[in-house]
């Protein structure tokens, strides 16, 4: 089992969100190897024991090189946020798994979880139940995350790639005819989803396995923290599934010792939209 994460961007220090991520990724996960895919190394890696990996190293890589080529959509991303969307935001959030894909297929690399920068886990890593193929996070009709998701091999990550390249060489103004706003990872993923490509974490409720978990797509974090977009606490978004159902009340998230559950499960980790992660770590 490993931890591989991503911040690709032009170099310096990632944000301070990023360390409480990886902290309480840590602590759940105390010999679980981190490697940790970015421009330049950062003071907090020795200490928790992160391997850094170069981006540089990995930027002429086949998979990396050919999504470069065939991605069009530079869309600015959500502007007037507490954490400014940088220039090429959607094309960053998607070129960092091809990267992962990069690096996963240099060294051919097996059972691997990955989550979002603005993520924090609550439990270890060894407790989640995998799937045959990569599971993910789904969060709408046409938004799917991965916010948390679990690689089965190098060949799954490898395949996925190319079928978001062989997406991309339609255009953007033809995918988005299949009920898109904008091309991103998370509609590029989407798709994915709907041809049964990738599989998805349970993200509403297992009343089968009570003791289970349900995973954060990005919706439980925007309920308890608010969102970088202004919304306080308590936010939901309709078009969210899990939005939808605390807005109907069959869902009712609570911080119970400090860690997050509803009144069905326990909730494996927080997607924590406003960046305000220091106010939800467990440690």
């Amino acid at each position: 089992m490993r931890i591989i994460n991503t911040f690709i961007s032009d170099g310096g220090e990632v944000p301070e969100y990023v360390v409480d991520c990886l902290m309480q990724a840590r602590h759940y996960n105390k010999d679980v190897p981190i490697d940790f895919i970015c421009a330049d190394n950062q003071h907090f890696f020795n200490d928790l024991k992160i391997n850094w990996i170069r981006q540089d190293g990995l930027s002429r890589g086949t998979l990396v090189s050919k999504f470069n080529r065939v991605c069009k959509f530079k869309r600015h991303g959500t502007p007037n946020t507490t954490y400014p969307s940088p220039e090429l935001f959607w094309h960053r959030t998607a070129e960092r798994i091809f990267y992962l894909a990069q690096h996963m297929e240099l060294w051919s690399m097996y059972n691997v979880f990955h989550f979002e920068n603005d993520v924090l886990l609550y439990h270890p890593l060894s407790e989640v139940k995998t799937n045959e193929k990569i599971s993910v996070t789904p969060m709408s009709d046409f938004q799917t995350t991965f916010a948390f998701c679990h690689i089965p091999s190098h060949n799954a990550i490898t395949e996925l790639c190319t079928y978001f390249n062989e997406a991309l060489l339609h255009g953007e103004d033809k995918l988005l005819r299949f009920g898109y706003d904008h091309i991103s990872e998370m509609s590029l993923l989407n798709m994915a989803f709907r041809n049964k490509l990738v599989e998805g974490f349970p993200t509403l409720q297992n009343l089968e396995n009570k003791d289970g978990f349900i995973y954060d797509p990005g919706s439980y974090g925007q309920y308890f923290g608010g969102t970088n977009n202004g919304h306080s606490e308590g936010f939901t978004d309709p078009k969210h599934y899990i939005g939808e159902a605390i807005r109907r009340g069959y869902l009712s998230p609570k911080i119970n010792d400090g860690k997050p559950e509803t009144q069905f499960n326990r909730i494996f980790n927080l997607h924590i939209h406003s960046k305000n992660l220091k106010g939800f770590i467990n440690v």
